[in-house]
């Protein structure tokens, strides 16, 4: 599928579903679940081959730059949504998730890989509870836009949300250096400098740096409302780029940077600024991802599922991410029905995706055969089950909450 494909059927998606989207229908069929059935029925049709295999394209230099400055804009504008006045708050539920939650889930899904997978590579399955480990919460955003949600819980998903792709990343390409041999060259302690480093500091300076421009810019009245608006996949691509020119990681430069921008912009104009960015423009990008993951990701994927490989998927989705979500929260001082929003929205989304797409291409279009059938249907069970599942659950949530409200007054 080539860029002019993609674009047009993104275009006509996005119009068509527009015009149902704030609907009963919109409510319970996501934006996700659309663009990746529609990549799909392109797959199905004979759209999405071209003059070569999926893998070819998925490996060609437009997919690598989709992908890399995709990931860049997306890690950049997450970290720029998070108020760190949140990271402070709630008894400090995002950091029990992130600190406690997410290294669990981790070390869990290894556990699990090992246990039904026996014969794959410790790397291969080490990528594999990686991968899955960050959620997003776009594909549950009918329940954790829902007004009446308590702030604690929607907050907390996207926080955690926001700061998860950015956590494990360093460590998704640590591992892919070395199971793919990237890092024999140079060795892993160069390697872990560069990403670790290099990355963040170049991050830091851009981000810093261009947040302060914008700010002082805006302040004189030079930088008109719609440039405030695209100074976010500037500077992310800028922090990428720039990263990539030292040495270092350009995600983890893109991610660092975004950290910088409600430290220098605070609340601002400006900083809301790239907020609309993050919510408009960007779904652009993100529904040609979601359109891509199901042309070109979900053919590849298809031909290995199994049995063992959908068990996987369906306990990624449940034990794994619900048992050390539940663990972290001990304490914490919320109800069983908080706890359980929380353990089951954390959806696998577009950063598994562009994760995925970045082994496929380090592995040289040759990634383990498990990996992608894995991760594959992960995310479309995720897509499906999560969007279906948001706003009847939210729905029962609030209303239990609500009898508790009224019996006890």
């Amino acid at each position: 599928m080539n860029a002019y494909e993609t674009l047009v059927a993104v275009a006509a998606l996005i119009l068509v579903y527009g015009l149902v989207s704030g609907g009963r229908f919109g409510r319970h069929v996501t934006g996700p679940m659309v663009f990746t059935a529609a990549g799909a029925a392109l797959a199905a049709a004979g759209f999405s081959g071209g003059t070569g295999s999926a893998e070819h394209e998925i490996a060609n230099e437009a997919m690598k730059l989709l992908a890399e400055f995709g990931l860049a804009i997306l890690l950049f504008t997450d970290a720029a949504r998070i108020d760190p006045s949140h990271l402070r708050q709630e008894e400090r539920l995002p950091a029990r998730m992130l600190l406690v939650g997410l290294p669990g889930a981790v070390l869990l899904g290894l556990a699990i890989a090992w246990s039904l997978f026996p014969d794959e590579s410790w790397w291969s399955l080490v990528l594999i509870a990686l991968i899955l480990a960050p959620t997003d919460a776009a594909l549950a955003q009918s329940a954790i836009a829902n007004p009446d949600m308590p702030e604690t819980v929607s907050q907390t998903l996207n926080v955690e949300s926001g700061l998860n792709d950015g956590l494990v990343l360093p460590p998704i390409l640590i591992v892919l250096g070395i199971a793919a041999g990237n890092g024999a060259e140079n060795g892993v302690l160069s390697t872990l400098a560069g990403h670790l480093l290099l990355g963040p500091l170049a991050g830091v300076v851009i981000g810093y740096g261009g947040g302060w421009l914008i700010r002082l810019a805006v302040r004189k009245r030079r930088m008109t409302p719609l440039f405030q608006r695209l100074s976010a996949p500037a500077l992310a691509i800028i922090a990428y780029a720039g990263a990539e020119a030292l040495g270092g990681n350009g995600f983890i430069a893109a991610f660092a940077g975004g950290l910088m921008v409600p430290l220098t912009l605070h609340r601002d104009a400006p900083a809301r600024r790239l907020e609309d960015f993050a919510e408009a423009e960007a779904s652009i990008l993100t529904s040609a991802l979601f359109l891509l993951f199901g042309a070109l990701i979900l053919p590849i994927g298809a031909v290995y599922w199994n049995v063992t490989a959908l068990l996987y998927a369906v306990l990624s989705l449940t034990v794994i991410r619900m048992v050390p979500v539940a663990l972290s929260l001990i304490g914490a001082g919320l109800g069983r029905g908080a706890v359980g929003i929380l353990a089951w929205f954390g959806p696998r989304g577009i950063a598994s995706v562009l994760y995925l797409l970045i082994a496929i291409q380090a592995f040289g279009g040759n990634a383990p055969e498990e990996l992608v059938s894995v991760v594959s249907l992960t995310v479309l069970l995720s897509i499906f089950v999560h969007g279906l599942s948001a706003t009847p659950l939210a729905a029962l949530y609030l209303s239990r909450q609500d009898a508790k409200r009224l019996g006890h007054e």
